[in-house]
């Protein structure tokens, strides 16, 4: 039980990668804390399967780009539970294009809700976690912010953005028991890519060593490890988990 006791909030936690941190870290003993932004069916049917198997988890919907949201929905959790040990800023959006064809409410909803949500739950997480002196925050970014691929011009540059603030936050306060750390997963098999064409897939395949999509619960896996005293000596890092994608 990696985190028995803790307490754990992950943004964009009912569906795909979110869904299996939701799950993978509550196995480990934590109290899970979601956001969503309107699956409100979704975390129904999770909050019933947790409590069938005796899991903690609970949820707060609203936008992480609602800053009073996010400010009230930290205050809250640390007055009900007395802690904020993990922060998992996992939601996300997509409106790939090439940048000469991109609209620029495209360019602005992706680096709204990508990089400025990232930035808000950051932010507002820092006074609890400076207060206790400890916590772990993992930033789910994208193999395509470290890497780059023109037909994600927006997804790449706000995940590339979140990659910078991620290791700016750390060096600033790893020497206060705060860690941030990211994962970089490559093409991960969940409702995200179910828009994506079949031959794109392929293509992509064909750059990735191991030849397979991934699985959301491999990201997951990689998250628990960030999330848990395993990873005491771990800061300032990017984790790629994507089959060893070249290009």
């Amino acid at each position: 039980m990696l985190l028995k006791d803790k307490n754990v909030i992950i943004t964009g936690a009912t569906r795909g990668i979110g869904k299996s941190i939701f799950y993978r870290l509550a196995e480990e003993g934590a109290r899970v804390i979601g956001v969503y932004a309107s699956s409100d069916e979704s975390a129904r049917v999770i909050l019933d399967d947790f409590a069938e198997r005796g899991l903690q988890g609970h949820f707060f919907k609203g936008s992480i780009t609602d800053t009073d949201f996010i400010k009230q929905m930290f205050a809250d959790v640390k007055e009900q539970y007395g802690s904020i040990d993990v922060l998992v800023n996992n939601a996300g959006i997509v409106r790939d294009q090439f940048v000469s064809q991109m609209p620029s409410k495209d360019w602005e909803a992706v680096f709204h809700t990508n990089f400025s949500g990232t930035y808000n739950c950051c932010t507002e997480v820092l006074p609890y976690m400076l207060e206790q002196k400890a916590g772990k925050v993992v930033n789910v970014v994208s193999v395509t912010g470290v890497l780059g691929r023109e037909a994600q011009t927006n997804y790449g540059a706000s995940k590339g953005a979140i990659i910078g603030l991620t290791r700016m936050l750390s060096r600033k306060y790893v020497q206060e028991g705060i860690y941030f750390n990211a994962v970089a997963p490559g093409m991960i098999r969940t409702e995200m890519i179910d828009h994506v064409p079949k031959e794109k897939i392929e293509n992509f395949l064909r750059y990735t060593n191991i030849g397979r999509l991934g699985e959301s619960e491999e990201v997951a896996n990689a998250v628990l490890y960030l999330s848990t005293h395993l990873s005491d000596y771990v800061t300032d890092t990017v984790i790629k988990v994507d089959g060893g994608f070249i290009r």
